[in-house]
């Protein structure tokens, strides 16, 4: 085998071994969308791989990019420290690994964009395990001058993917106007705290409204007292209410 042939060879194994022989997206796309509905909020965890980080990649800036992007698209982000408190514990994982060719300035780079949430084992509906149900993985190649500009492009075009499966799965968004406001709406948890946390949110937030309506109340409105626990949202402001896409109540007239 001449150098060239052995090149190429050494690249397609170093391509399959950092993808883990998995290049695109290995779930039908039917079931990861659907394995998004009624997500309401997630967290983001990145990882870069230390050669990664050697030509300026770093953990907190990609994070920072990819929570922008999309809170932009109206998907709310906790704190990664806070992802035990997220319904179905719904997180993504960023994975960046690169890998430099003996002797060479080209390199090897495979992204991956996850997102694990806990699920119920059918057959043992009392058994809950963290699950992959959504991914994407990226491979390719590049010079060293240039990975730091094509490895995030490459994960805004990843992201974009999984911001397109979500609102494919939530068609109305969810009130997903209300999930830039991180500190204004309420997150509930195990289902034994709805009632406590609902009682929390009239008793924190100066107006509250339902997620399925477009009308924001006093907390101590009729109407008010009707939302159902796991619907409630509160807002510590009329201004923010309304750029949540609500308007005022008539009755009580927030």
């Amino acid at each position: 085998m001449n150098i060239k042939g052995y090149r190429i060879l050494t690249i397609i194994l170093l391509m399959c071994v950092l993808s883990g022989l998995t290049v695109n997206s290995s779930a039908k796309l039917k079931t990861e969308q659907e394995s998004l509905r009624g997500i309401n909020a997630i967290t983001i965890d990145v990882s870069c791989s230390q050669d990664a980080k050697e030509i300026g990649l770093t953990e907190e800036n990609i994070g920072e990019n990819i929570r922008k992007q999309l809170e932009e698209a109206g998907i709310k982000i906790m704190p990664s420290q806070a992802w035990g408190r997220v319904p179905g514990r719904c997180r993504v994982q960023i994975r960046i690994k690169t890998y430099q060719l003996p002797r060479q300035e080209l390199f090897i780079y495979n992204l991956e964009f996850h997102l694990l949430q806990t699920v119920t084992l059918e057959r043992e509906p009392k058994t809950k395990i963290d699950a992959t149900t959504w991914e994407l993985t990226w491979l390719a190649h590049g010079y060293k001058n240039r990975l730091a500009e094509a490895i995030p492009a490459n994960l805004k075009i990843m992201a974009n993917s999984f911001i397109r499966d979500y609102r494919q799965a939530n068609p109305q968004g969810g009130e997903l106007s209300d999930a830039n406001d991180t500190n204004d709406v309420s997150v509930t948890v195990p289902k034994e705290q709805i009632k406590t946390d609902a009682k929390s949110t009239v008793a924190e937030y100066k107006y509250v409204a339902s997620k399925n309506s477009k009308v924001f109340h006093k907390p101590e409105c009729r109407w008010a007292k009707r939302i159902k626990p796991e619907n409630l949202v509160g807002y510590s402001s009329r201004d923010k209410a309304i750029k949540a896409g609500k308007r005022p109540c008539k009755l009580c007239k927030p």
